[in-house]
Formats: C-alpha cells, structure tokens, sequence
C-alpha cells in the first residue's frame, strides 16, 4: 500500500479587523457668483481641506479610506498601511484618485477605517479667488470604535 502524501495547504490569512473610524468633514470646492461655480452651501470664496494621518503605534495599521459625497455617492475603500511613526495625507488634490469626477469640487466626508488607533486632524483653509488663505482651522477628528 502506498503513503499517502498529506497536501500541504498555504496558511490563511484572516482579513484585517478594521476596529477604529474617523469620518472627517471633507470640503474642496469654490463658490464663484455668477459662474457655474455657484453654490448656497458656503459663502463666495475658495475653501480647501487636507488631513493628516499618523500612526502613533510600535506596529504597522492597515489603512483603508473612502469618500461619501453629499451627493449620495459612495466611493470604494483604498487600502493602504502605515509603518510605526508613518504619517501620510489626503487633500483636495487626490479627490479624482477615489474615482469622483471633480468637476465644481467636492462636499462629503473623508471615513478613514484603521486596524489600530490613529493620530487624525483636519486642516481646513478659505480665501477669496486668487487670494491668499484668509483662515485656517485645525481639528482633531474623534475616533469611532467598530464593533
């Protein structure tokens, strides 16, 4: 009778547990009056959002993002990871990245999803046309804990 070999089978990898959200108000547009850059959310001017991200952790945290448009449109998750001490960004610039047309900019919420607790604030920026930033606000974002 002959052995039977037992098949060896590759390990599996569970998918990471997503345990902390950040849902960070997220606003690239302009309200130009008397273009088609008109809008009645925000006063006339140019207003700009980045956020940073670190992560504060002696391991490395999957990262994942996603836009929700005030519009109703929901973008799918970017994955990503962040090593100990890493920081990264997201701002007006990268909004097309996530598959939005950016046509008259954006209105919505940023949802960060982290294995592991982060570092999250929100820089946000308004000015007039071809002017320069006539403010700046800096906010922590809280985080949310996922089941």
């Amino acid at each position: 009778m002959a052995k039977s070999k037992a098949a060896k089978q590759a390990p599996v990898t569970a998918p990471p547990r997503y345990r902390f959200q950040y849902a960070v108000k997220f606003l690239c547009t302009a309200n130009l009056p008397g273009t088609s850059q008109t809008s009645t959310a925000v006063l006339p001017g140019v207003y700009q959002t980045a956020v940073n991200i670190h992560n504060p952790n002696a391991q490395v945290a999957r990262v994942r993002r996603k836009l929700a448009a005030r519009t109703g449109q929901i973008t799918p998750f970017v994955d990503g990871q962040l090593k100990p001490d890493e920081a990264t960004s997201v701002d007006c610039s990268q909004v097309q990245n996530f598959g939005v047309p950016f046509i008259h900019g954006f209105e919505g919420f940023l949802v960060v999803e982290s294995t592991l607790s982060l570092d999250v604030v929100a820089v946000y920026t308004a000015g007039a046309r071809g002017g320069e930033v006539a403010s700046i606000d800096v906010e922590h974002v809280p985080e949310r804990r996922l089941g």
